[in-house]
């Protein structure tokens, strides 16, 4: 009897088949993050609510903007997803609007933290190289070494000069702010939003799910309590579903992946397309950029042609699912925010890989690479711009400012 209910259910394709279970997976993770971008939203809704005066200084102070770049890129170097953050960028600006900030104020912290999460995904390659660097010579991870800090350089160098910029003319904050008022006015935006959240959204996530979660929540701790926990609680719930999305792409794209990435070098639009590719299907751009790495190492490819990849990577982060869903939940805000994100890396694109200057973060990288391993101890150097860049800095300004 047991081996016929035993061979029943081997019959049945959900069970048996390994992909079926996969993709029910990957359909239950996207619920969860799209469900967990509406939690932060409401959490941060209900800490503005008590908290306003202090955000409020946080936000509108005259370092400001600063205190966003070190958040967003202490938060990404955490978390290890730059999509993650930035997503819970849009929804918690966009929580703080429907609260009563104005929209202007929110965007010009919301788009210095976009820029600090673009350079806070880099830390991920030089992990990576941790980890691999047990089974290379000390003359293979010293080749690998400027290939690991390229992506951290490139974006280093974009946020110097865009950051720079915003801070002082708040140029990218006034571009996506108009791109704002045409989302509003032209294509009437905010109304298709509100109704999408209005039929979906509200049966599927809402009603069934947040709405109960919320007046538990508050009814336990209190408004400022219950605003804590939910945001804690559905941060975290991001960065898991990020992962298991990830993992669960990650798998269904693996068969044949390696022989496709090493055809992929042979042009540098080859290698764009490549990278972007690959980071638009897993969701992550940690993911994308660290599957170079071992070819780095091993040299199949060196820093020249490894770069192109990584510049695909860097854009498809800022279009992939996550991001689009950040759109949804966050409304005007999340179009205005994700804009931003688009905004910087085209102009990033622009200025190091079409411009006569796309060679200078190759050379930066190559004398940093240099100098990290001037000595035996280069993985311990390696550590060391890593703790200071990406950790040291960021708490050093968020706590003195």
């Amino acid at each position: 009897m047991a081996n016929q209910k035993n061979k029943w259910h081997s019959r049945i394709p959900i069970i048996s088949n390994d992909r079926a279970r996969l993709i029910i997976t990957l359909a239950l993770s996207i619920y969860f993050f799209i469900s967990s971008l509406e939690g932060v939203k409401h959490g941060f809704k209900l800490i503005f609510t008590e908290w306003q005066g202090s955000i409020l200084a946080m936000i509108t102070g005259n370092t400001a903007a600063i205190t966003g770049l070190a958040l967003g890129m202490l938060s990404t170097a955490l978390v290890q997803s730059s999509s993650a953050v930035v997503a819970a960028t849009m929804v918690s600006m966009s929580g703080m609007v429907a609260s009563g900030l104005p929209m202007e104020t929110a965007i010009q912290f919301g788009v210095p933290m976009v820029l600090g999460a673009n350079i806070g995904t880099t830390v991920t390659n030089t992990i990576v190289a941790f980890g691999i660097e047990r089974g290379m010579t000390m003359k293979e991870f010293k080749h690998t070494i400027p290939g690991v800090i390229v992506d951290d350089v490139y974006e280093g160098l974009t946020i110097a000069i865009f950051f720079t910029l915003e801070l002082t003319t708040g140029l990218i904050s006034k571009i996506v702010l108009r791109l704002g008022d045409f989302y509003t006015e032209v294509l009437q935006m905010e109304t298709i939003f509100a109704s999408f959240e209005n039929t979906v959204i509200d049966i599927i996530i809402e009603e069934p799910i947040i709405k109960p979660m919320k007046n538990f929540v508050v009814g336990y701790l209190g408004t400022l309590g219950g605003g804590v926990f939910m945001f804690i609680f559905w941060f975290l719930v991001i960065i898991f579903s990020m992962g298991l999305i990830t993992k669960g792409l990650e798998k269904l794209i693996e068969t044949g992946w390696e022989e496709k990435v090493k055809a992929a070098f042979e042009s540098p639009a080859k290698g764009f397309l490549t990278g972007f590719t690959i980071t638009f299907i897993v969701g992550s751009s940690s993911i994308g950029s660290s599957l170079v790495i071992p070819f780095l190492a091993t040299r199949v490819v060196n820093l020249k042609t490894a770069y192109p990849y990584l510049v695909g990577c860097n854009l498809a982060t800022a279009v992939d699912m996550s991001q689009i869903y950040g759109y949804i939940a966050g409304g005007t805000v999340g179009m205005v925010l994700g804009s931003a994100h688009v905004l910087l890396n085209l102009m990033a694109i622009t200025l190091w890989f079409i411009s006569p200057l796309r060679f200078v973060p190759i050379r930066v990288a190559e004398v940093l690479g240099e100098m990290i391993t001037e000595n035996e101890n280069a993985i311990y150097s390696l550590f060391a711009w890593v703790i200071a860049v990406f950790f040291a800095i960021p708490i050093g300004i968020i706590y003195i400012l």
